[in-house]
């Protein structure tokens, strides 16, 4: 029986933080606060509620503006890290990777020039 309080903790855990990251344009039904109030409130049936009416759908958050806040996103992403936003964050990663070992390599080589002098 303890095994199904912490199992119903982890589930309300992850329904509210789900609840807090979820735009609250997107969100369906009620304002994201009651759906915060009915998770915790009615056990089992308020996160279900959740999952089932109150969360966005994928096509849902395309219908109604979220393609230009995510093109602004877009934007802001590139001014501020500088590169292409089109690569997937194992690419960004990869080329960071690449970078890092570039400048470490050169730090290296100029060490053991002065070492050799």
């Amino acid at each position: 029986m303890p095994y199904l309080a912490v199992i119903y903790v982890l589930i309300i855990v992850v329904v509210l933080v789900d609840i807090v990251v979820t735009d609250g344009r997107t969100v369906r039904g009620v304002p994201k606060p009651v759906w915060a109030l009915l998770s915790m409130a009615l056990p089992l049936v308020g996160p279900i509620a959740w999952l089932a009416l109150g969360r966005p759908q994928k096509d849902e958050s395309q219908k109604d503006g979220s393609q230009e806040h995510d093109a602004q996103k877009n934007e802001k992403t590139r001014a501020t890290s500088g590169s292409v936003p089109e690569m997937d964050a194992e690419t960004q990663a990869a080329l960071f990777a690449a970078q890092v070992r570039e400048r470490a390599e050169q730090q290296r080589r100029i060490a053991r020039e002065q070492r050799d002098r």
